[in-house]
């Protein structure tokens, strides 16, 4: 079976405008001089020790590359775990054995005022645990948007990383919405999405499956659309698949024989979207480009991210059931021209 997660999210794109929007925010890291806010270490945790670290297209002396987290769990025991029809429950029981941090995610969405259980809304209507653990990756991905549009208020976006590590930015929607920067709709007319067109009605594979869902609208109507958020919504997927894939991985063996899903596809997906946005950002877009690049706050989340999404890439990259197009989509990524833009933040954040 072959699992496209895109297929799923393209139900809550309603939702996920409002997530954008937070009005309600707990106190985040201290505030810089335009209100974003710095981490003060690499991320890793307090209780349980950093994990490995990153591998693949990053530098072992910048912030990517000296990315650590602790890591999810995936031998601890839970075949005693019964689903019993409660749904929050379950999810809770399995999340805090094996992916504690995925826990927090869920506990979080719950606090967003005026949606339900998140744990319960994107679970489906699950008959067994088999297919609760199907949609964990789900769950943590849509209750982690829930959780930074709760703590998110006005031009500040707050992000969610890890149990120690809180990251808020200013100012990342687009200049229609109150920010400095552009839809991200605007990437799939550039060079690069032909390399990967998207995906006709009905066709899955060999094309850009996520650009529908994320890319879509045009800017310049009336009507919301998906597409038409800034890099403060683009950037907040690549937080949450790369949860996603956290998640996947945490529960590896629970998943059928034969069973494949997407969860490396989406977040290399996510990556490539944020090179294109950057590169386009400096050759089009310059007062978006300062307000991404040239802003310490942004920067740092940026590389921040980059690494976290390569240090799951590397974890997961033998298993095959958690891809299914993946190596294609890496491919993309590994463009030295869209690299260069990775790069070009190294440099600007004065690493050597």
């Amino acid at each position: 079976m072959r699992f496209h997660s895109a297929r799923v999210l393209s139900a809550v794109l309603a939702l996920l405008a409002l997530v954008g929007c937070g009005s309600d925010r707990r106190p985040g890291p201290t505030p810089s001089a335009d209100g974003g806010g710095l981490p003060t270490d690499g991320g890793s945790r307090t209780d349980g020790g950093p994990g490995p670290g990153p591998s693949g297209p990053v530098d072992p002396a910048c912030v990517d590359g000296l990315y650590r987290e602790a890591m999810p769990d995936p031998t601890a025991a839970i075949d005693d775990v019964a689903f019993t029809g409660d749904i929050p429950a379950f999810v809770d029981t399995v999340l805090a054995r094996r992916y504690p941090f995925g826990l927090a995610l869920v506990q979080g969405g719950r606090m967003n005022p005026g949606f339900g259980d998140c744990s319960v809304i994107f679970a489906g209507s699950p008959g067994s645990a088999a297919d609760l653990y199907n949609s964990l990756s789900t769950i943590t991905h849509e209750c982690g948007h829930l959780w930074d549009g709760h703590e998110s208020s006005g031009a500040t976006n707050v992000y969610e990383v890890n149990a120690d590590l809180t990251l808020s930015a200013t100012s990342g929607d687009t200049t229609a919405r109150g920010g400095d920067t552009f839809p991200r709709s605007l990437i799939r007319g550039d060079a690069y999405q032909p390399s990967r067109a998207p995906c006709a009605p009905g066709v899955y594979s060999g094309c850009d499956s996520y650009a529908d869902v994320y890319l879509d609208g045009d800017p310049t109507n009336s009507t919301f659309e998906g597409g038409d958020q800034g890099f403060n919504m683009l950037f907040d997927e690549v937080v949450q698949y790369v949860n996603s894939l956290a998640t996947d991985y945490a529960f590896a063996d629970r998943r059928p024989s034969g069973y494949s899903t997407s969860a490396r596809d989406g977040i290399l997906t996510f990556l490539w979207y944020t090179t294109r946005y950057l590169h386009m950002a400096r050759l089009d877009y310059p007062s978006a480009y300062t307000r991404i690049a040239n802003d310490a706050v942004w920067r740092h989340a940026i590389l921040t991210l980059w690494g976290r999404a390569w240090l799951y890439l590397g974890l997961t990259a033998d298993d095959p059931s958690l891809g299914i197009e993946d190596d294609a989509i890496q491919a993309l990524v590994m463009d030295p021209t869209l690299l260069d833009e990775i790069a070009r933040l190294r440099a600007l954040e004065g690493c050597t």
